[in-house]
């Protein structure tokens, strides 16, 4: 229904379907390899990890999904594979029990160190990097709009 309370037209429904069609294959075509990146024991999600706890420091799994745009369950996954490689460990915070952190391993540094210099691309921006700025702006603004329609429905305020 639409916030008029009308059903959407023949038209609104086939464009709705094309878009699910999209996303879908999106997903698929550009998901995080989850091969391991020649030469190493980690994926490009994983090296993104070692990358951001070798800068940030000791963080929390919920920081990392946070940090990552990722779910907890998606950021729990990557620990728990980057700790049965020995790559990270898990430790208690002095001041609070209950809070749990990932940190580097020695070993964690030196693959992260010894990948420093590789650049896992991303084939996403690759593709995002071969449009126009118009088509680049054009998604940009659709993407935002279909988000804040689907808001609607949670009573935060459309823009745009």
């Amino acid at each position: 229904m639409s916030p008029e309370g009308t059903p959407p037209s023949s038209q609104a429904l086939q464009d709705g379907m094309e878009i699910s069609r999209l996303h879908g294959e999106m997903g698929r075509r550009f998901q995080p390899q989850r091969q391991a990146i020649s030469g190493s024991a980690v994926t490009p999600r994983m090296l993104g990890c070692l990358r951001h706890l070798a800068t940030a420091g000791p963080l929390t799994v919920g920081e990392q999904a946070r940090r990552f745009g990722i779910s907890h369950a998606t950021a729990t996954e990557v620990v728990n594979r980057l700790e049965t490689k020995g790559l990270v460990e898990r430790g208690k915070d002095g001041g609070d029990q209950r809070r749990v952190f990932v940190r580097l391993t020695e070993r964690g540094r030196e693959q992260t160190a010894a990948l420093a210099g590789r650049n896992v691309e991303d084939p996403l921006l690759q593709a995002v990097g071969t449009l126009p700025a118009s088509t680049r702006a054009a998604i940009i603004e659709g993407l935002g709009a279909l988000l804040r329609a689907a808001d609607a429905g949670t009573d935060v305020s459309l823009t745009g």
